[in-house]
């Protein structure tokens, strides 16, 4: 094997050094310069070569892993797959240039607000600081999102509690109720990767809920709930990583479910409510403990680390004392800033814009996946399933082919595979190239389609 050199000052101004990394070993491997079964540095010994945190290491290698090209674990040694060959992936000096990239699940920039708006926002708000010991929220910010509530008619008597982001939230329910290491907590399978790694981060163990074409599966639910999960975490629409949306039939069968479960945390994570991609039916509101969680993320830009929440009393009550003896507050100034975004006309035009997009280009994907002969479930949302074997021998196909995809095992609690594709920023002959490049692929691997 060669030496494997990487310059971390000569690539755009907008790449980070994971990215820098990434790409470096991709050429090499492309260039046949890192052959298959080659082992990599570790994570600690490149980062100390490099002389970064060895965590931006660990991104770059999972990267290279979810696309395909390496194996293994990054801190033991990783090594390039067989299958990584130059002779089966294209130029190199084209490829960096041409992949796309269908695997973070963000948002289209060109639907968030752009800097003018942000700029006109801030102009407007006000400024006056918030000092320790005065009213931790926004009165205007508090109302509005109230109001976000109310509108899908979600009762808000137990008040509203704002938190930097909507994993932070569900986190400091889990913790604030008493949920500990050894506990169980159910979670949707295949389900949200980030809600799962907070879940093992937190030592409890995860039981797996089961998703059809209309939602968590009644069954499924009861058999976590008779198991003793302490709490359940889910996502009504939109669902990360299929699309699922939950009809009304299926709440209402789930709130039957839901039954007498006075000691059970129920945590629905609605995390693309500004798109209004389908229509939100709950059926955790009933239940004794529940909390409905929303965030920004989707329709202004992740960055805000914002979300707002409303439950039962005592469950909020909880959050807002837990949080007082730790981040205090969520700063007034950001509150302030996302309230004047969400009013100004131009960003409201560009939510409801983005509603629609994203609506269409998942249903399109869905449908040009669905014609041949892949089993994808409807709904909406920024991403879509695919469920199929040898899923890292696919993604690395699609990657030599210029398509960068998320492995799906990450998202699964039960060794099932596919691919996660994000359609939210995919144009309509995108999304048909992609289909015929997955086809391909399928037909030249040993993958086999998968329920």
């Amino acid at each position: 094997m060669e030496t494997l050199v990487i310059d971390l000052d000569n690539g755009s101004p907008s790449e980070g050094k994971a990215d820098a990394i990434r790409r470096a070993i991709e050429c090499a491997i492309l260039e046949d310069r890192l052959k298959p079964g080659d082992t990599l540095p570790t994570v600690r010994a490149l980062a100390e070569s490099l002389g970064i945190n060895k965590n931006t290491v660990a991104v770059a290698y999972r990267q290279l892993r979810d696309g395909g090209l390496i194996s293994g674990e990054g801190r033991q040694g990783s090594t390039v797959r067989r299958h990584a060959s130059a002779a089966s992936a294209r130029n190199a000096a084209g490829r960096a240039a041409q992949t796309r990239f269908v695997r973070d699940g963000n948002p289209d920039v060109s639907l968030l607000p752009d800097e003018t708006e942000i700029h006109e926002a801030m102009a407007r708000m006000s400024v006056e600081p918030r000092l320790y010991g005065e009213h931790r929220n926004d009165d205007a910010f508090v109302d509005w999102a109230r109001m976000q509530f109310v509108d899908d008619h979600i009762e808000v008597s137990g008040g509203i509690f704002v938190s930097a982001g909507a994993l932070d939230l569900i986190e400091r329910a889990l913790i604030a109720s008493g949920i500990r290491a050894g506990d169980r907590v159910a979670v949707e399978n295949p389900g949200y990767i980030s809600v799962h790694a907070l879940v093992r981060s937190m030592g409890i163990d995860a039981v797996p809920l089961a998703l059809d074409h209309a939602g968590i599966v009644p069954t499924s639910l009861r058999k976590a709930l008779k198991a003793g999960v302490k709490a359940v975490i889910s996502t009504s629409r939109a669902h990360n990583p299929t699309g699922v949306v939950t009809s009304r039939t299926r709440a209402s069968e789930l709130r039957k479910a839901v039954g007498d479960n006075s000691d059970v945390l129920f945590i629905d994570d609605d995390h693309t409510n500004l798109l209004n991609l389908a229509p939100y039916h709950s059926w955790h509101t009933g239940a004794r403990r529940w909390l409905t969680v929303r965030s920004l993320s989707k329709g202004l830009g992740p960055d805000y680390r914002i979300a707002f929440s409303t439950g039962d009393a005592q469950t909020v009550q909880r959050l807002e004392g837990r949080q007082s003896v730790g981040m205090g507050w969520v700063s007034t100034l950001v509150q302030r800033l996302v309230l004047g975004l969400v009013m100004t006309g131009s960003v409201q035009k560009k939510i409801a814009a983005a509603g629609v997009a994203y609506r269409e280009r998942h249903q399109l994907l869905t449908a040009a996946l669905k014609k041949r002969g892949f089993d994808v479930l409807p709904g909406a949302g920024l991403n879509v399933w695919v469920p199929l074997q040898n899923e890292l021998e696919v993604a690395q196909r699609l990657f030599a082919a210029g398509w960068l995809v998320r492995a799906g095992h990450e998202f699964c609690l039960d060794g099932r595979q596919g691919i996660r594709v994000t359609a939210a920023r995919m144009t309509p002959a995108e999304t048909l190239d992609f289909v015929e490049a997955l086809v391909k692929v399928c037909q030249t691997t040993s993958s086999t389609l998968s329920a």
